[in-house]
């Protein structure tokens, strides 16, 4: 190993890798609620067409899931 080489390459290979997942579910823990079902809808949509109850069953849990989440300080107006 080289003097200044103070790690492998598959250490670094996996830092790397475990760096990139963490961005990953850092920057799906920035989508906000509203965005989540929005999606859902948008996906509901084609299954219902395409009639995949299965597919439509999951949009509909993550809708219900996702609604749970949503802020409601401001519903009173």
């Amino acid at each position: 190993m080289h003097a200044l080489q103070t790690m492998s390459f598959a250490d670094r290979e996996m830092f790397a890798y475990n760096s990139y997942q963490e961005r990953k579910k850092q920057q799906l823990a920035k989508v906000t609620p509203e965005q989540r079902i929005k999606y859902c809808f948008e996906f509901l949509k084609g299954y219902v067409e395409d009639g995949d109850d299965l597919m439509a069953a999951r949009c509909y849990d993550g809708i219900a899931k996702y609604s749970d989440k949503l802020d409601w300080s401001e519903a009173h107006f």
